[in-house]
């Protein structure tokens, strides 16, 4: 028979002193925890580049829809407007993801990292791993890549074929090399079916690497007001409006009118789109010359190197500027308010120890800057000219030391103050 143990006074007593010894010593952790370690999400600290080239640094303490709170070192709370603002940005320790397909949007934005599910004529469903579940308007979508090469190469030229690669129908890339233009029909997870040439076909989704669309067809208008393009740490790129920043996380809602929210902590660019910052990726070109030294032709790109990647100068990605080789004239009129030219040059990463350029700016006829050659390890370098009152502005990348053996050249986010 089982009788209940009975304890003594004492043996209560010692085991309470432990209980509270132990509480203390759970308390004083949990103190000094708190007390020697940072909060769990400590917010990031930006690098703040203005229209007048200041630069400096710090955390952003809010976002309104004409200026953004950023709170200094020192604890100062400096009010920039959009206006004054280039962009802010910190160096991204993850880089693009490698994993998932991508979704890809006009105008440079898309969505990385991603589940591409069901699509109908309408929208396609996708999962981000970063923004959740969303239903992205078909009409907004340039192209899904549904298998992404793990070279890196690779993956830079399917991106630049989705993009860029003329077409007037849907047009689905196999992994084999082949390419079948057709009318999308839907997606769902194991299928694309398209109409060829007035009959239906069934392709397994397994051996697709990528499906563009008709660019005819597509609609991504941009705000009528100041909005900002955020690019994440997996690499994602949106336009969003009607931005808020509230503990630490951002709510915003996509050009293509979607709601998000998402943590600061994941951002690793904010460029805020106003009037007072004309990307000249974005203007039309008014003129240009290439005379190559020896080797084939390399028309200058936009918004891509030469050799049609993303730029890379002194270990950071960038997605705006110009792409050229030596030698190259680049030539753009110039409008009534335009007061400053701006953008950071220099030979891409990939270019090697062969790569040897020189940049110059002439405006109305007048050399305004040069440099003397420089290589992929020279450190780019900033422009910042006056051209206030000028009509013409023309962009030259010359020959360096060694004819144009991987002459790289790029004019990142090159752009006129206003």
């Amino acid at each position: 028979m089982h009788r209940p143990r009975h304890h003594s006074s004492s043996t209560r007593t010692k085991g309470l002193r432990l209980v509270a010894v132990a509480a203390a010593l759970t308390v004083g952790i949990a103190l000094t925890v708190r007390a020697g370690e940072p909060p769990a999400a400590v917010a990031p600290v930006f690098e703040v580049l203005q229209v007048d080239g200041r630069t400096s640094s710090g955390r952003i303490a809010a976002i309104a829809p004409d200026r953004v709170a950023v709170t200094s070192a020192d604890g100062q709370v400096h009010q920039i407007p959009l206006t004054a603002l280039v962009k802010l940005s910190r160096e991204n320790t993850r880089g693009r993801a490698a994993e998932g397909a991508n979704v890809a949007l006009p105008d440079g934005d898309r969505l990385m990292n991603v589940i591409v599910g069901s699509a109908t004529d309408a929208a396609v469903e996708v999962h981000s791993y970063a923004l959740g579940k969303m239903s992205v308007p078909l009409d907004s979508v340039l192209g899904l890549i549904l298998t992404p090469p793990l070279d890196a190469e690779a993956l830079d030229r399917l991106w630049e074929r989705v993009r860029t690669q003329p077409r007037t129908s849907e047009v689905v890339w196999l992994g084999n090399g082949d390419r079948i233009a057709g009318t999308l029909l839907g997606v769902d997870d194991r299928l694309v079916r398209l109409q060829v040439q007035g009959k239906p076909m069934e392709i397994d989704r397994a051996g697709i690497t990528a499906v563009g669309f008709d660019p005819a067809l597509v609609s991504y208008p941009r705000p009528t007001t100041s909005y900002f393009e955020a690019t994440l740490v997996d690499g994602t790129r949106l336009g969003i409006v009607d931005v808020k920043l509230d503990k630490g996380n951002v709510s915003a809602v996509t050009r293509f009118g979607r709601a998000l929210r998402f943590p600061l902590a994941d951002v690793v660019r904010l460029v805020p789109r106003t009037s007072a910052v004309d990307y000249l990726s974005e203007r039309p070109v008014d003129g240009h010359s290439y005379v190559p030294y020896l080797g084939p032709v390399r028309p200058f790109r936009i918004d891509a190197t030469v050799e049609g990647r993303p730029f890379q100068l002194g270990g950071r990605t960038y997605d705006r500027g110009l792409g050229a080789q030596s030698r190259t004239l680049i030539a753009y009129k110039l409008k009534p308010g335009d007061r400053r030219f701006q953008a950071l040059v220099g030979v891409d990463d990939r270019a090697g120890p062969l790569g040897s350029v020189a940049f110059r700016v002439m405006v109305d006829g007048q050399s305004r800057f040069t440099t003397p050659p420089m290589t992929a390890r020279d450190a780019p370098r900033p422009i910042d000219v006056d051209v206030t009152g000028a009509k013409l502005l023309i962009l030259i990348t010359e020959f360096g030391d060694r004819g144009d053996v991987r002459d790289f050249a790029d004019w990142v986010e090159a752009r006129v103050v206003r």
